[in-house]
């Protein structure tokens, strides 16, 4: 939530101009992606385009799965020749295929240090009880992640979630929020793991 004055808008244009598409992504693909940033950034002064360019991010990430993965997708042919296959279908297939992983989305890697940060404080405090200590210092660079930190799924959370979003704007909605900047981010690191991108675009 920004707060008023004379910065907020440079704020708000930094925020969204940082998400960018690695060089891998097809030239289509950036375009859409673009139109999302400039909507989001828009939205400064109309605050109903938030929505409008959450919309836009997921018809974005439908597009970039469809070009990415349309000839692979094991989806039988049929009859009525304008049929695509969904969202969910294209975005499950890059799950189940490893194209799409937890440790390539910035909010998964920050959800693993934090349980390992709470693991680590746990710990800690069962030494203090156990050695009756009052104090101890804490060295965070203790709190390494592992294993079990990174069993939280978020991939089965997304494969869920983003098709619920997309499809609900599409059949009509009166959704009125601006937290759609989260779903760029997801949007841009989902279309940069299928498109293997490593150096983003100027």
């Amino acid at each position: 939530m920004f707060k008023p004055g004379t910065n907020a808008l440079a704020e708000h244009h930094a925020l969204v101009a940082e998400i960018r598409l690695a060089a891998s992504v097809p030239d289509e693909v950036v375009q859409q992606f673009e139109t999302t940033k400039n909507l989001y950034l828009y939205a400064w002064f109309v605050y109903r385009f938030f929505p409008v360019a959450e919309h836009q991010a997921l018809a974005c990430l439908e597009l970039g799965l469809r070009l990415r993965f349309a000839a692979q997708l094991p989806i039988k042919p049929r009859k009525d020749r304008n049929w695509l296959p969904s969202l969910r279908q294209f975005l499950k297939f890059a799950i189940d295929t490893g194209a799409v992983r937890n440790e390539g989305f910035r909010q998964w890697r920050d959800q693993v240090d934090f349980r390992a940060r709470q693991r680590y404080m746990a710990e800690i405090q069962n030494e203090m009880i156990a050695r009756d200590l009052r104090e101890m210092e804490l060295d965070y660079t203790q709190a390494s992640p592992n294993d079990q930190d990174r069993e939280w799924d978020y991939l089965s959370i997304l494969q869920e979630v983003l098709p619920e979003i997309r499809n609900s704007y599409a059949h009509g909605s009166t959704s009125l929020h601006q937290q759609v900047l989260g779903t760029i981010e997801l949007v841009s690191e989902i279309l940069n793991q299928v498109f293997e991108a490593t150096a983003p675009q100027s």
